[in-house]
């Protein structure tokens, strides 16, 4: 995925990073807070939880560990942290602020299309992947969209096939982009739909969607 970064960008990556050393138990980001930095794991292993109404105690959606990132899901869709993630062990992260970020990193990864564009992805064998939560997606869809919610994203990755291409989407571009951010990172190839379902021209949306899953 990275070779779409221009290597003067991934050199002034490597200039801006922090190393920022942590204790076991330390909370990196906090479900709820502002994002403000992406992390890479140089050294030790970290959790991340998610708190439910049904669980205070936050629901454990996956471990990191070295050469994992995290934090950009916050940074990408200007929303706040969906997650929680805490080192289980000490270890030393490097950070990156949310401008560079999003101006070194994020623009390079991303792919945008247009309606159009998407249904040729998906033409040619892909997949539509909508990330909103199971109950959007069951009100209004893009017929046969797989729906994978974003805090979801990272636990399902190993459900889905490398070898096809998705059109991901949500209703405004903000978390379909941060998905699409994470599928890339991790070797996938992944489009970002322009302007979300409801807004595009010529795709043939269904109401009640069966919250098809890989």
């Amino acid at each position: 995925a990275f070779h779409r970064i221009p290597p003067a960008n991934i050199q002034a990556i490597f200039q801006r990073l922090q190393r920022v050393p942590c204790r076991a138990g330390e909370v990196v980001i906090k479900q709820g807070d502002e994002g403000d930095y992406f992390y890479i794991i140089v050294n030790g292993k970290c959790a991340v939880t998610r708190e439910t109404p049904l669980s205070r105690e936050g629901i454990k959606l996956a471990e990191l560990g070295v050469g994992d990132s995290f934090g950009e899901e916050a940074l990408i869709a200007e929303a706040k942290r969906n997650a929680t993630v805490t080192m289980t062990t000490e270890g030393v992260l490097m950070r990156l602020n949310k401008q560079d970020f999003r101006e070194l990193m994020n623009a390079p990864l991303l792919q945008w299309v247009s309606p159009a564009e998407a249904r040729a992805v998906i033409a040619r064998g892909g997949r539509w992947l909508d990330v909103r939560l199971p109950s959007e997606h069951q009100t209004l869809t893009i017929e046969g969209a797989l729906n994978v919610p974003l805090y979801l994203i990272r636990l399902k990755l190993s459900m889905l096939d490398r070898k096809t291409p998705y059109v991901v989407y949500c209703d405004t571009g903000r978390r379909s982009s941060a998905a699409a951010y994470i599928l890339v990172e991790r070797g996938f190839d992944a489009y970002v739909l322009t302007g979300g379902a409801s807004s595009s021209e010529g795709l043939q949306l269904v109401r009640g969607g069966s919250a098809d899953k890989p």
